[in-house]
């Protein structure tokens, strides 16, 4: 197909040239050979071995440069033959020097280090040699260059360099420390110090002896062994690591009085006496009290000098005495241990030590104290045990059933808290308790005395419940009202100490540890409203008593509940008779005012005007205010429902009665409060509808009947009976008070 294509093009183009001149034989033939002629020219030139040729040429110029690409070929593998070689030779040269720098550095090195060793050896016979002359300031100069080649030395990695040149830093230090030392002691001797009552006087040391004292120290200060030695401090170990040795001026100011401790307080003196600790805790205050002044006016200025204002010369010689002290007692107390009194006399002796440190002589707390030696585990729990065998103890002394005594009334009451006695008492042994362990530094040893705290709270709750329990008899006669004040001003007490910075803290890690954080519930009934209102303390936030105070309200309110039964109960078997009056055969006074109260209600008066007299003499104010008020609740309640829902009245009788309510019940109430008609809304209510004219009542309850039966009207009911003066009574009570009327009872049964 395509070269039936070619031979149709060509006949095209040769019909588009010649056209009709095809047609002749000559034409056809000159056009034949001009085809045939191009025809060879072009095979020609296409011809691949004509030379000549276009294509011919080409070829050959191909052939030229794939043959210079062959030779520039062999000749880059030549080049880079050469190159390799290069490199493998520049490579060995390089490590060939890399060698030689390296045995150049070593050579370099090792000769630093010589040069090193050879400084400290020259340093070191300096110091010979100057030591042997007594020339301290070249010698502490010499000593400085040694720490310092020490410092510049810190970070690189030469250990048995630092070895060595640490051992000889200690051994010089030493030497010098020795040496210094005598001249030191010497201008001590000049000075009178220590200053004991013998020597002491008001005029001060010369002037002299201070500057050469304060030199000195100067020198001290530089050849203290610098923190880049890592070598061991000569210090306590044990539970007394926590005390650093102080500065070397304030160590050397200190051994004269450690000398004069070991003297007085060890061995076979007569002051070494186990059993009086004060001795020695005595001494060190009084050494504390005569030197602090002295120390810090000679001491400070040299310390700033130099930089060291992280020092305080009266701390770290306060330091440096109390670790006597601890050391004393750490080595008495295992001995203690076996007798309970002289361990107990001890362990409050350290404490107030300790506490007059802190509050006279401002001895930090972030110091370790001789409370260090009270917080190991064996004397911990030997103190633990021994506060809670004393405290037992005093509590049964305060608790006694043979001491009357223990719920008398303090006289310097001036707050009329009711006061007893044990409370008082008992308040004082847990404040005592407090005292002592609040000084420990960790918040676990803190929360174990805690613990004991609380223990002694229900242990004192559970006691005053078996008194009242065992309580027979009057009972206003007997310790019960002064129980419930016990309870009150405990719990009183327990919400401040709540809110106090010690058991908040004391708080927070205990929730921390157990991850308590709970609400105690509590205790409540419908019964005891009236007490929630005044009488309750309250717990405004979380503490540390919660659960302890929510047992305590518990056991007071049960306390205050009984009291108001058992009043309530006088009350009912008084009234029995005013009860059974006849009510709807009374007759009609002349005159409201000419009225007398009703004889069979004399008793129950009488018994219940006693009764809250005596109570309002025994009991505190809020907590006679709570039982008053639950007797006057619950009393209306029982008067409305056995008198005015258990009788009829006429007229009479309901006029009578509204005598006796409104003219001797609510002024007996009314010496207590001045709204004593809100704690009787049942009975007042009661005797304005029993008091209604007749007219007005039978118009009120046909209304209220009437209203009852239609639906959407219980706001009109409501409305009426406010109208009339009754805010609490529902419709239907409301009738039924109103049935209780005589004369509307026999109209409506002459009605119908």
């Amino acid at each position: 197909m395509h070269a039936i294509g070619i031979k149709r093009q060509a006949l095209n183009e040769l019909e588009a040239e010649y056209g009709e001149k095809l047609l002749g034989l000559e034409k056809c033939t000159v056009s034949l050979n001009k085809i045939l002629k191009e025809k060879e020219t072009l095979e020609k030139e296409l011809d691949p071995y004509n030379p000549e040729g276009l294509l011919g040429a080409k070829l050959n110029q191909a052939r030229d440069i794939i043959n210079e690409g062959k030779s520039d070929l062999k000749h880059s593998k030549e080049v880079s033959g050469q190159i390799e070689k290069n490199l493998y030779e520049l490579n060995e040269l390089r490590g060939d020097l890399k060698k030689r720098f390296n045995k150049l550095n070593c050579y370099q090195t090792t000769l630093q280090y010589l040069k090193v060793i050879q400084h400290i050896e020259n340093l070191c016979s300096e110091l010979k040699q100057e030591t042997s002359k007594k020339d301290d300031e070249k010698c502490v100069t010499l000593f400085a260059n040694l720490t310092e080649i020490l410092r510049l030395l810190s970070d690189c990695k030469v250990t048995h360099l630092k070895e060595h040149l640490n051992e000889s830093i200690l051994f010089w230090h030493n030497v010098l420390k020795e040496k210094l030392a005598k001249d030191f002691q010497e201008v001590l001797k000049q000075i009178k110090w220590p200053f004991l009552s013998a020597n002491f006087s008001l005029v001060g040391p010369m002037e002299v002896n201070v500057d050469k004292l304060q030199l000195l120290s100067e020198y001290f200060l530089q050849i203290e062994i610098p923190r880049e030695s890592n070598l061991p401090i000569d210090g306590p170990s044990g539970v007394l690591s926590n005390f650093l040795p102080p500065c070397l001026p304030i160590e050397m100011l200190i051994q004269p009085l450690r000398k004069r401790f070991l003297y007085h307080f060890y061995g076979n003196r007569k002051t070494n006496r186990p059993d009086r600790p004060e001795w020695y805790f005595t001494q060190i205050l009084t050494w504390i009290r005569d030197h602090q002044e002295y120390v810090e006016t000679w001491m400070q200025t040299v310390i700033e000098k130099f930089g060291l204002h992280h020092l305080d010369v009266k701390t770290e010689f306060t330091r440096g005495l109390v670790q006597l002290a601890a050391e004393k007692l750490n080595s008495e107390l295992p001995s203690l241990q076996f007798d309970d009194f002289h361990f107990s006399h001890t362990i409050n002796e350290a404490l107030r030590f300790d506490k007059e440190l802190k509050e006279v002589y401002n001895y930090p707390t972030c110091e370790p104290s001789i409370v260090v030696i009270l917080t190991q585990a064996s004397v911990l729990v030997k103190w633990l045990n021994m506060e809670k065998k004393y405290a037992m103890e005093k509590m049964d002394g305060i608790l006694s059933s043979n001491t009357i005594e223990a719920f008398d009334l303090l006289t310097c009451d001036v707050e009329d808290l009711k006061i007893t006695t044990c409370a008082d008492a008992f308040i004082t042994l847990l404040q005592t308790i407090a005292e002592r362990y609040e000084c420990l530094p960790q918040p676990g040893h803190r929360l174990q005395f805690l613990d004991l705290q609380l223990e002694l709270l229900d242990d004192f709750r559970v006691r005053l419940l078996q008194i009242v329990n065992a309580e027979q008899g009057d009972y206003m006669e007997t310790k019960v009202p002064m129980v419930a004040n016990t309870l009150h001003y405990v719990e009183g007490v327990l919400v401040d100490w709540g809110s106090m910075l010690h058991y908040l803290n004391l708080y927070y890690y205990k929730t921390q540890l157990t991850g308590e954080n709970n609400k105690y519930n509590t205790f409540s009934s419908p019964k005891l409203n009236t007490l929630e209102e005044s009488a309750t303390t309250g717990l405004e936030t979380d503490s540390l008593f919660m659960k302890t105070l929510a047992l305590y309200r518990r056991f007071r309110r049960d306390i205050l509940s009984g009291l108001s039964k058992a009043v309530l109960i006088e009350v009912r078997k008084k009234s029995r008779e005013y009860r059974r009056e006849g009510w709807t055969s009374m007759k009609v006074g002349k005159d409201f005012r000419s009225l007398s109260l009703t004889p069979s209600a004399c008793p129950m008066f009488e018994v219940l005007a006693k009764r809250l007299h005596q109570l309002q003499k025994k009991l505190q104010n809020k907590l006679f205010t709570a039982v008053w008020r639950n007797i006057a609740t619950q009393l209306d309640t029982f008067l409305f429902e056995d008198l005015v829902m258990d009788n009829r009245f006429n007229e009479g009788g309901a006029l009578q009665l509204k005598f006796d309510i409104t003219r001797n019940l609510l002024p007996l109430f009314g010496h207590y409060t001045d709204i004593a008609a809100n704690y009787f809304p049942q009975l007042i209510e009661s005797s304005i509808l029993l008091n209604l004219a007749k007219g007005s009542a039978l118009l009120l309850r046909e209304t209220l009947l009437a209203l009852e039966e239609a639906s959407g009207v219980e706001d009109t009911r409501r409305k009426m009976l406010k109208e009339t003066g009754v805010n609490n009574f529902t419709p239907v009570m409301a009738v039924k008070v109103l049935n209780q009327r005589t004369d509307i009872t026999v109209d409506r049964l002459y009605v119908d």
